[in-house]
């Protein structure tokens, strides 16, 4: 098993360089993507790969699975939760993350539109608003799942944790300091190697 993971771990790091493609028509203005987490909704029968990608004013999370591609930017201020718990006695994937969506309120949320433009095969869609209805369905997670298993670097989580303070949004991590000590003792095992 060790092997099938290792395989499905780098694939998700090449996915991270495309998942920042499909989002960065999302930007907005000077932003840009600086940070990002990749995983699956479940780490031994992947239905969705799942990208969390951070600037400085939202999370953008690009979902794929069957269907399609979904692409969304939640400003930092339309989360109404967010949580990061780490479990030692897993290698692969050993980071559960949970995002909550606020069904209304602040912060604009938009997505992309599937499709290209006609008559311009490599034109992007413009980003569409969702309230309402569609807000609350993503809220639910009936559109995408708004949880799943990834690894989540340091840099990342120390990122998250500004941006969620400045946003005055819950986060809770658990686990970071064994995380650490286990990323330290990889890093000393591959320098011995």
């Amino acid at each position: 098993m060790p092997i099938l993971h290792g395989f499905k771990q780098k694939v998700l790091d090449l996915g991270r360089g495309e998942a920042k493609t499909k989002a960065r028509p999302l930007t907005e203005g000077d932003e840009t993507l600086d940070r990002s987490a990749a995983g699956l909704d479940r780490r031994d029968s992947e239905r969705s790969v799942l990208f969390w990608l951070l600037s400085d004013r939202a999370l953008f999370y690009v979902v794929g699975d069957d269907v399609g591609d979904h692409t969304y930017r939640i400003p930092y201020e339309a989360l109404s939760d967010v949580s990061l718990d780490y479990d030692e006695n897993e290698e692969f994937l050993p980071w559960y993350m949970r995002i909550s969506v606020s069904s209304e309120g602040a912060g604009a949320i938009t997505r992309l539109e599937p499709g290209a433009i006609p008559g311009q095969p490599l034109g992007v869609l413009p980003p569409v608003a969702i309230d309402g209805t569609e807000r609350a369905r993503l809220a639910r997670g009936e559109i995408v799942p708004l949880s799943g298993f990834g690894t989540c670097p340091k840099r990342f989580r120390s990122a998250l944790e500004r941006r969620m303070e400045l946003a005055r949004v819950p986060l809770s991590i658990t686990g970071a300091e064994s995380a650490d000590r286990s990323s330290r003792a990889a890093r000393r095992k591959v320098a011995k190697s």
